[in-house]
């Protein structure tokens, strides 16, 4: 597909998207991490050494007693050999999206609907079937990478440059999660 009908492609998925988020109701409230019970993680898992990455990061979350599931996006039609779903680690692919970008597999309905306490949204390469999740999800609390169009949706958004990576990422939600709703106002 041209660059031209990319473009052309994103820009009517994110009108749609904006139309279908003005009729989306969820409950949002801050939860903090000690008594966030379940997370839910968005992540592009087309590369190996991100899927590893996030492997380790849903083990970190469930060492402490958190119930966690993984929806990761491969950027492929099919799926890379030897990577498949795991308890928790789910994935779907470019195969399983729509003309306007919008995913439809059992496992995209399955973590829409799931009751999150906190949605982690890993989405750094603007990947719109990411964003489109994380903005219907039903998730408490939603937070993500900062751009100005997430405001509608997000509801801790985290700033950084162009050239952050994966795990550059997650050490700055590890660092955020940890201060929100502890008591403190103080984010350093």
């Amino acid at each position: 597909m041209s660059v031209h009908k990319k473009k052309i492609q994103n820009r009517i998925a994110d009108y749609l998207l904006q139309r279908e988020i003005k009729h989306h109701k969820r409950n949002a409230k801050t939860v903090s991490f000690v008594h966030a019970r379940t997370i839910g993680i968005l992540y592009d898992a087309t590369h190996e050494e991100d899927y590893e990455t996030i492997k380790e990061y849903v083990k970190h979350f469930r060492d402490q007693k958190k119930e966690v599931l993984a929806l990761g996006y491969v950027d492929l039609k099919e799926m890379p050999a030897m990577r498949f779903s795991k308890l928790g680690l789910d994935f779907f692919t470019f195969k399983n999206l729509n003309w306007v970008l919008k995913p439809a597999h059992p496992m995209v309905d399955k973590f829409i609907h799931a009751n999150f306490d906190i949605l982690i949204n890993l989405n750094i390469q603007k990947c719109f079937p990411l964003k489109y999740l994380a903005a219907i999800t039903k998730a408490s609390f939603k937070i993500g990478r900062y751009e100005s169009r997430h405001q509608q949706y997000l509801d801790f958004m985290i700033k950084t440059n162009e050239s952050v990576t994966l795990k550059q990422f997650i050490e700055l939600t590890n660092k955020y999660i940890k201060i929100i709703g502890n008591g403190t106002n103080q984010i350093a």
